[in-house]
């Protein structure tokens, strides 16, 4: 038996509801640039995150689960602003602050679960069958519904990590397509960008056109 943690209620996405809720929020607004181009992938994400959020509900939950630690939000709150500041800057430095933060906050939450786990394992009785109960709970825990699977051929489950699947996805999909430049690409550009032409004041009223 691994120490995973205490038996947690089994989280489900009503994904039909999650297809229906996002279909009107994924079309990109106008992309000219590489900094529009983030800009969705960033919002994308976040749509992702929400709607996986809204639609998933809990089954079987027989008790309230006990909140996080402040000091465990505020390093997932960092490590959300240094992903974010990533996202938009590429800068390889953030990007080595943010891989360092997400180790950080993997091993906190490791020691965190351990010492929950502990915790739970102390209270258990076998005069009250919750020692029993306990094993019952494992043994017959199913692993929970559709899992999204990476490249490297990894399931998730988690809604964050699938979130961050599809935001790596998208952003290996918009990329710049490389080529030579063409001179009949940045005519049109360079006119798209121009500023509008006030309209002429020689006109002719309509009750002219007959004289």
């Amino acid at each position: 038996m691994s120490l995973c943690g205490p038996p947690r209620a089994r989280k489900r996405i009503n994904w039909k509801k999650f297809e229906i809720e996002l279909a009107p929020r994924i079309k990109p607004n106008h992309i000219s640039t590489i900094s529009d181009i983030n800009r969705n992938i960033v919002q994308l994400t976040n749509n992702i995150q929400n709607e996986c959020e809204n639609c998933s509900y809990s089954v079987g939950q027989s008790e309230l689960l006990k909140p996080l630690l402040d000091e465990i939000l505020l390093e997932i709150d960092t490590k959300r602003i240094l992903r974010n500041n990533w996202q938009q800057t590429r800068d390889p430095r953030m990007k080595t602050l943010y891989n360092a933060q997400v180790s950080y906050v993997k091993d906190f939450l490791t020691k965190h679960r351990l010492h929950e786990w502990q915790l739970f394992t102390s209270t258990l009785n076998v005069k009250n069958k919750s020692l029993y109960k306990l094993n019952r709970r494992l043994l017959h825990n199913p692993p929970p519904s559709q899992p999204l699977r990476t490249p490297a051929e990894t399931q998730i489950y988690d809604s964050n990590l699938k979130a961050e699947l599809f935001a790596d996805t998208m952003t290996a999909q918009f990329q710049n397509n490389p080529g030579p430049p063409l001179l009949e690409v940045n005519d049109s550009i360079a006119k798209l960008r121009a500023p509008n032409i006030p309209p002429s004041e020689n006109y002719v009223l309509p009750n002219e056109l007959g004289t």
